[in-house]
């Protein structure tokens, strides 16, 4: 017997002049009083309960039930409840409602309640039979919204719920004897054999997708490896060119500086003999012939050192030199070619260390190029060589000229590979 509803009428006090009717009228007031006492705790339950006598007729309903089905307590009585009911649960219900009063005994199930608007919702339905002296004496049933409650909160409500519907008979005669198995776990199981099938249908859509994503990924990798591929041969197509290239330059260099050296060497040793020259204009012919010799002599060796350093066989030959000596023999060098302009070429030098540690060819091939370039694209004014001292034995080579002089944009391009700002200026100062 629950203590939570053993509560022991009140005794009046004795009265010699009151009849029996009187006291069977006082002990049914207080009874109806208890009575209105448990429906009122019924009703603060937070579900959907409705009780039913030993016939299956249900006799009363909760406000909750009222408030969510939409029906009256007057049309939920005896059977209407069952209009509440999804269609395809009634007679599943009604069948489980005769086995369990065939066993005397509570059972769980899960069923559909339509609301006013039409919308239905499952619940988690507990019936629990009364039982009086051994007797069925009346159903209560009790409904947990499924969407609203997790399981644990589940398991727990419903066993509360129980509980009072239990102790709501125990007024007829002071105790009641239940016949209640454990459902510790039968709502949790209830509620997923309910998703059961719906998770199943899921997890095989996601694997079919995943199924269709692991092919798809399958042939982009069978296509990126035959990219790979392409590229890979392309690239040793590429290789080979470049090879082939360097080859037919180095090739080609070695050819044309034969009569190159020819024609220097002649040109040198004409001017040897100038006193058998006519006039001053045939000096100044083999001096241009010279000067221009030198000039393609060394950009032929320039294609060949490119080939050799392409091929990996270019290395560098450090010797003491005498830098300031090394510039002004290469401006010498050069000058004809700025005479043959009528601009001036200078060298000024504030140097205080004069002997240096480098490859006197690759220096000299350097300094070539530079002022070359510097007399090749300057009209009026000059070029001049400016060689300054820095601090930590450093050694500054700077060439300026009054030319055309390199835009802004270009200047990110100055180290690339034959490359020229303007093309059209490139003929023009060619």
């Amino acid at each position: 017997m629950n203590p939570a509803f053993n509560q022991q009428i009140p005794e009046s006090n004795p009265s010699p002049v009151e009849s029996p009717s009187v006291e069977v009228e006082q002990l049914r007031l207080r009874l109806q009083a208890y009575e209105t006492r448990q429906q009122q705790l019924l009703q603060a339950i937070p579900h959907v309960i409705w009780l039913a006598d030993a016939n299956k007729l249900v006799v009363w309903v909760n406000q909750h039930w009222c408030s969510y089905t939409g029906l009256t307590m007057a049309a939920s009585l005896k059977q209407g409840f069952l209009q509440a009911l999804h269609p395809q649960d009634r007679d599943r219900f009604l069948s489980l409602w005769q086995q369990a009063e065939t066993a005397a005994n509570q059972f769980t199930l899960i069923y559909r309640l339509f609301q006013p608007n039409g919308i239905c919702q499952k619940f988690l339905v507990q019936l629990v039979p009364l039982i009086v002296a051994g007797q069925i004496e009346s159903w209560g049933a009790i409904h947990t919204h499924l969407p609203l409650v997790n399981r644990q909160d589940m398991i727990q409500s419903s066993e509360e719920s129980v509980e009072v519907v239990q102790n709501y008979a125990a007024w007829h005669d002071g105790s009641a004897i239940a016949n209640v198995a454990e459902p510790t776990y039968l709502p949790v199981q209830g509620a997923i054999a309910s998703q059961q099938t719906h998770l199943t249908n899921t997890l095989k859509e996601r694997e079919n997708r995943l199924v269709a994503q692991n092919e798809l990924l399958l042939q982009q990798t069978s296509k990126l490896a035959q990219q790979n591929q392409q590229i890979e041969q392309q690239q040793r197509q590429l290789q080979q060119s470049a090879r082939l290239k360097s080859q037919f330059l180095a090739t080609i260099s070695h050819e044309l500086r034969t009569p190159m050296n020819a024609i220097i060497g002649f040109s040198q040793l004409l001017l040897r003999q100038r006193r058998y020259l006519s006039d001053s204009s045939q000096e100044d012919m083999l001096q241009r012939i010279l000067s221009n010799g030198r000039s393609l002599l060394s950009l032929i060796n320039n294609i060949l050192d490119l080939s050799n350093l392409e091929a990996g066989y270019l290395a560098l030959n450090p010797e003491n030199l005498d830098l300031a000596l090394l510039i002004r023999a290469t401006v010498e060098e050069l000058r004809p070619q700025a005479d043959q302009k009528g601009l001036t070429l200078q060298v000024q030098s504030e140097l205080q260390t004069l002997a240096v540690s480098n490859d006197r060819d690759r220096l000299h091939q350097i300094l070539i190029i530079l002022i070359s370039n510097a007399i090749k694209f300057t009209e009026l004014g000059g070029v001049r060589v400016n060689l300054e001292q820095l601090p930590g034995d450093r050694i500054c080579i700077t060439i300026q000229d009054t030319g055309i002089g390199i835009s802004e944009s270009d200047l990110s391009h100055i180290f690339e590979r034959f490359r020229q700002a303007d093309q059209s200026q490139s003929r023009r100062y060619s």
